[in-house]
């Protein structure tokens, strides 16, 4: 009212990712339930992702199943779940989730990194061994990782 605009979803988003980095899961719950709108997936893994960070279960529970009724072949509400069960050690959990993702040919897409070098774009992907140079790569990271150690 003070701006007189009209809130739209991304702003209920907002609100949802702000309540839950702040760990009130329990209001970021009532705010979706509250909305004027159908919670988008972005709102529910907002939430996820709070309840992953506050380690909440059941709430995960519940915003990962939205999450794939709404987007049912993305990876990201299967393997948030699956971790969060294996954290807790709750190893047959999270083998049911894994099942479901290899049940319905869900798969994670693997991480990507790169960088530039005297104008020169090297991409790296995880698990992929194909870099002309991976073994003075990895030489140097291993360097890297003891020197941060120290």
């Amino acid at each position: 009212e003070t701006f007189k605009i009209e809130p739209e979803a991304e702003h209920y988003s907002c609100m949802i990712d702000l309540l839950g980095r702040a760990g009130k899961l329990e209001e970021a719950e009532r705010f979706i339930d509250a909305m004027p709108y159908k919670p988008g997936p972005v709102a529910w893994a907002a939430l996820l992702g709070a309840c992953r960070k506050h380690k909440s279960m059941a709430l995960a529970e519940r915003a990962a199943k939205e999450l794939m009724v709404m987007q049912p072949l993305a990876a990201t509400p299967y393997v948030m779940l699956a971790n969060m069960y294996a954290d807790a050690g709750q190893w047959e959990e999270m083998a049911l989730v894994r099942r479901s993702m290899r049940g319905k040919r869900i798969r994670k897409k693997p991480g990507c990194s790169w960088i530039e070098v005297k104008k020169e774009r090297h991409v790296f992907v995880a698990e992929d061994w194909s870099h002309p140079m991976i073994r003075e790569v990895n030489e140097y990271l291993e360097e890297m990782m003891k020197k941060m150690k120290e």
